[in-house]
């Protein structure tokens, strides 16, 4: 599938809104008929946030969206992206060197 990672990975779904496959497919920047290959391939992951208007069927941006991240390769299933990933760390190595600081104060004092 011609999905653009680098552009995917910008990409983010704040808002929830429900979209049909040529709106998703305008989005993505992909024909509609990448989209409905996208959409059968994670049919069970998207079941659960689809609506029906009428005879067309709309899917949660946000869903679709991390299904596209999921089959690029842009994002892992269970696994955190690099930006949690680096502030976790950073916020780890504070943490870390807050604990060595009383360490060292206390083994001053003794």
């Amino acid at each position: 599938m011609p999905f653009d990672p680098a552009k995917l990975a910008a990409m983010t779904a704040e808002s929830e809104e429900y979209l049909d496959l040529d709106n998703l497919a305008e989005r993505l920047g992909v024909s509609s008929r990448t989209v409905e290959r996208l959409v059968e391939a994670f049919s069970k992951k998207l079941k659960r946030s689809r609506r029906r208007r009428g005879h067309r069927m709309f899917y949660l941006w946000s869903e679709v969206l991390h299904c596209a991240k999921l089959h690029t390769g842009v994002e892992t299933e269970n696994a955190p992206s690099v930006t949690i990933r680096k502030r976790y760390t950073k916020q780890r190595i504070k943490e870390l060197e807050a604990e060595l600081e009383r360490l060292r104060r206390e083994n001053e004092a003794q």
